[in-house]
């Protein structure tokens, strides 16, 4: 398989690199605005530069491209690639309203192309471990759950695309994304959601210091989120409460961290070798290129990005509104 690369930064390398340890595809091709990160990159994976995403997505033989851009770049490209015919693979999130996700998919409709977002947490552990306990009935099913991703940016400001939520989307789509997502697949569709945020640190950005999310689900579960970019001590983790069992984490990238509770405080051991030492990255990309190849459908279509953007956009709604809000994500 042929595999073009649209963004050449980090991300868009860690992608690459994902892909390139599969052995399922190479990359002859990349593209960059910047002409250096383009060189670095295609020195790295025997690959030439173009000077134009017209000239990327024309590449005899190319059978797909990863867009690895800025949030609010991702639309352009995705619904250019669909008018060149070509498969997509884009980062998440995968725009930063509803209403774009939705003109996305149209494009991907109307060219005939498989489009699909990297929502790759899914495929962390022991976030995949907990997916597949879900799916085989291990604990029965979630009933309520809580994550939180709070961190500094102390540091992300300036004219750095991430400071700016009009080019990030901010907290809840540039990193939260991750997290909302993770909420679907455990509890289903969400209903409706209130959100509360706090913006009071003088930091030179548009980044919330705090925003606490609120989500009641159509099959009768709840969650909370807690984001932002003013805690002093970063932290990361969740508590999902399932009906026979406490899954818990404060250290949610690791496997090791995690505590399965059953009855009280009465830990239930995982073995190590339930949990799969292939990265994360690399399986999002060995996932796509296989169901490229066996023209399978989509393990995470354009419509899953959409839900979880739609997710979003409610509680920032809500946040700005000062009310609970309807989930909506069907077109209007």
């Amino acid at each position: 398989m042929q595999i073009g690369l649209w963004g050449c930064g980090t991300m868009g390398n860690s992608l690459a690199q994902g892909l390139m340890s599969t052995d399922l595809a190479r990359i002859p091709v990349v593209y960059d605005v910047l002409p250096e990160a383009a060189k670095a990159a295609a020195e790295e994976y025997g690959a030439q530069t173009v000077d134009s995403s017209e000239a990327l997505l024309s590449h005899a033989g190319l059978d797909g491209v990863i867009v690895a851009l800025p949030g609010y770049l991702h639309a352009p490209a995705v619904i250019q690639a669909a008018e060149a015919g070509v498969d997509v693979f884009v980062e998440k999130p995968m725009a930063l309203d509803a209403a774009t996700c939705r003109r996305m998919i149209a494009a991907a409709q109307e060219g005939g192309i498989q489009l699909m977002v990297g929502q790759v947490l899914r495929y962390y552990e022991p976030y995949r471990s907990i997916l597949r306990w879900l799916a085989e009935g291990r604990f029965g099913n979630v009933f309520a759950a809580s994550m939180w991703r709070v961190a500094s940016s102390e540091r992300v400001g300036g004219t750095y695309w991430r400071a700016k939520r009009a080019q990030s989307g901010g907290y809840l789509l540039e990193v939260g994304a991750h997290e909302l997502d993770m909420l679907r697949c455990l509890l289903g569709r969400p209903e409706t959601v209130h959100a509360l945020s706090r913006k009071v640190l003088p930091r030179q950005n548009e980044l919330l210091d705090y925003i606490a999310v609120q989500v009641r689900f159509a099959e009768g579960g709840a969650a909370t989120y807690e984001s932002g970019g003013g805690s002093r001590i970063p932290q990361y983790g969740f508590r999902f409460y399932f009906e026979g069992a406490t899954l818990a984490s404060d250290s949610a990238f690791d496997p090791k961290a995690l505590q399965v509770y059953e009855d009280g405080r009465q830990e239930v051991s995982i073995a190590e070798d339930e949990f799969s030492t292939e990265h994360g990255v690399a399986t999002e990309m060995r996932l796509w290129v296989t169901a490229l190849r066996d023209g399978t459908a989509m393990p995470i279509p354009g419509e899953e990005g959409l839900a979880t953007v739609a997710l979003a956009e409610a509680a920032y709604r809500s946040a700005e509104m000062g009310v609970p809000v309807v989930y909506e994500v069907e077109s209007e």
